[in-house]
């Protein structure tokens, strides 16, 4: 059976997946953590045992483990350095515009992120994406006070777009979204282009249950066509 007869709903993760931001956002939450005086929260940590999770999220894990109370206005230092640093650091995943094009062809296509909706915008528009998605196509972490890896956020979007989950397909870099599209009883297919290790973490996101997994949006787009 044909990818357009199969599925009336294609979701699309942002950071990592359509939108090469993984890094940027990284480095702004490593820095704000840093100058609010806690140390020891590097790039590299904050990658390996936070990414995918939302900012709030994030600050709450932290705090747990260290004690420390973060000021107030932690999400506006954040997004902050967002776009500062997002003119040098963001840009679309090569071959985004074909592959969401495509899919706009045969199905409802919508961005699920666990991302602050504010500064999900700002990246749609860094990276020249924002014409290809309208806000009502869009289901960021304020829609639910529980985000991925729990399934609510593509169920929100699954009843928004009218559509049962089981005709659904999910296009996702991180552990945390293959996990909550699983849950959604939705099929999922893991995208690793922007991971520093694309085929460690490709057998990863298989073994979690994502259906495929491709190292780049040409080989995706071939899969969809098919």
């Amino acid at each position: 059976m044909l990818i357009k007869d199969r599925f009336d709903l294609v979701i699309f993760d942002n950071d990592g997946t359509l939108v090469d931001s993984e890094r940027l956002s990284v480095m702004a939450v490593a820095q704000v953590i840093e100058e609010a005086g806690l140390n020891g929260f590097t790039e590299k940590r904050i990658f390996d045992d936070y990414s995918g999770e939302r900012f709030s999220n994030i600050l709450q894990m932290i705090s747990e483990e260290s004690g420390f109370i973060f000021p107030d206005d932690m999400l506006q230092r954040m997004l902050g350095r967002v776009r500062e640093l997002a003119p040098t650091h963001m840009k679309m995943i090569d071959n985004v515009t074909d592959v969401v094009s495509f899919t706009q062809s045969f199905a409802d296509t919508y961005i699920v992120s666990n991302g602050e909706h504010q500064n999900l915008l700002a990246s749609l528009n860094f990276s020249n994406l924002t014409a290809l998605f309208p806000e009502d196509k869009i289901v960021s972490g304020r829609m639910s006070p529980n985000p991925k890896p729990e399934p609510d956020l593509f169920l929100i979007a699954a009843q928004k777009a009218g559509i049962t989950p089981e005709r659904a397909l999910v296009i996702e870099d991180s552990i945390t979204g293959v996990k909550g599209a699983v849950a959604a009883n939705m099929c999922v297919w893991g995208f690793c282009g922007t991971h520093h290790a694309p085929q460690e973490h490709a057998e990863m996101l298989l073994a979690l249950g994502a259906q495929k997994a491709f190292h780049n949006m040409k080989d995706l787009l071939d899969n969809l066509r098919n």
